[in-house]
């Protein structure tokens, strides 16, 4: 990829950032209206937040009145990266386990780190490769999660998601440049892996991650950020009741 399309790519994702409110500057003004509170508080709300969201299966369990609690624990002050003590898990990684893409919004939005870690080194990119939520894996990516990372037995999420035969997210990964030579510490690659998906040449045109697409004008981005959009309608719903 030449630097021109490379900065129409970075130049596309600054933008798209920004529209969901979570570039640098939307962040720190949210973060900004959070309230300053002491280390214990922030620790128990932050634990009261994780309870919260791991009592929730699915994203048909969200109601208005789940996300409006959500909100006003991070306002309070809530340590949205508090981890549990069995497995050192956190709310955003519960997020992206269960498909919950307007609670990790949330998350994100008030500065969560997408490359944070439980004790057994497991991402949320992870997680969210190997339960197929594939909307959660692109705005990770959008947001710069480290798609290379590996957890403590050397798999990475392009490896979690052939495991588990989630193909989208799969193709998500390979043209988000996931690096298809790595070996595990089994030394196993991915083509020692089972798992039911290959890699599809077709699927970069039908991609809604610009960032991974090479580009050849200014219209290419602009027609892939409009197909981008339409599937992050619900965020922008999310983002107006974080701006009170």
């Amino acid at each position: 990829m030449n630097n021109a399309s490379l900065t129409i790519l970075e130049n596309a994702r600054l933008k798209k950032l920004e529209e969901y409110k979570l570039d640098e500057k939307s962040i720190s003004e949210f973060k900004n209206k959070i309230s300053e509170v002491d280390d214990e508080t922030k620790a128990n709300l932050g634990k009261e937040l994780f309870e919260l969201i791991s009592g929730k299966k699915k994203s048909s369990e969200i109601t208005d009145d789940f996300t409006n609690k959500v909100i006003e624990l991070i306002t309070s002050g809530a340590d949205i990266e508090y981890k549990d003590e069995k497995k050192g898990d956190f709310s955003l990684l519960l997020c992206a386990r269960k498909g919950l893409l307007e609670i990790a919004y949330l998350l994100l939005r008030a500065g969560a780190n997408v490359n944070q870690a439980n004790n057994y080194l497991t991402t949320s990119t992870m997680a969210a490769a190997r339960h197929g939520h594939k909307e959660l894996l692109e705005l990770l990516i959008l947001l710069g999660a480290d798609v290379n990372a590996k957890c403590f037995d050397g798999d990475n999420a392009l490896m979690s998601a052939k495991r588990h035969g989630q193909q989208d997210c799969f193709d998500i990964l390979v043209h988000a440049q996931s690096h298809l030579t790595h070996r595990n510490i089994a030394n196993q690659s991915i083509l020692d892996l089972s798992g039911n998906v290959t890699f599809d040449p077709n699927y970069i045109e039908s991609s809604s991650i610009y960032e991974t697409i090479q580009p050849t004008s200014e219209d290419d981005v602009i027609a892939l950020l409009d197909e981008a959009e339409k599937k992050f309608n619900e965020l922008n719903t999310s983002s107006k009741k974080l701006i009170r």
